[in-house]
């Protein structure tokens, strides 16, 4: 309870990987949407980097899956494992600028206007190439 009323309080939470999920998902209130929470288990030789709402087979060809996740989960292991800060910083950047304009799909979408997993894929695409 406490994660929600003061995430603040909070900077880093290192803990075993159920109850990890757990505190996962109870912090996705906070953003608003599972599909901009991305997450790293970090080990000594290998680390795995993926969106806290995993795989989302229910959403398979659909073109509805919320992409900034796993786009972000990128941009830590672009940071984190390889060291390319650079490029992980304009990754970051561009998922800002696509929720400044609301080019985001329905799970996040303040109007009436919502786009498909490929729109907003392409819409960051273009974003990197023209910065």
């Amino acid at each position: 309870m406490r994660l929600v009323q003061w995430p603040n309080s909070y900077d880093v939470l290192i803990t075993e990987n159920l109850f990890g999920d757990i505190l996962t998902d109870e912090a996705s209130v906070i953003s608003g949407s599972m599909g901009l929470m991305p997450s790293a288990s970090l080990g000594k030789g290998v680390s795995l980097y993926e969106p806290i709402h995993g795989s989302f087979p229910q959403a398979t060809n659909k073109n509805i899956a919320n992409p900034l996740a796993t786009i972000l989960s990128a941009a830590m292991m672009f940071e984190m494992s390889f060291n390319l800060t650079k490029e992980s910083d304009l990754i970051k950047k561009v998922v800002d600028i696509s929720l400044e304009k609301d080019i985001v799909t329905e799970d996040l979408s303040d109007s009436k206007k919502s786009y498909g997993t490929s729109e907003v894929g392409d819409f960051l695409v273009e974003e990197i190439l023209n910065n």
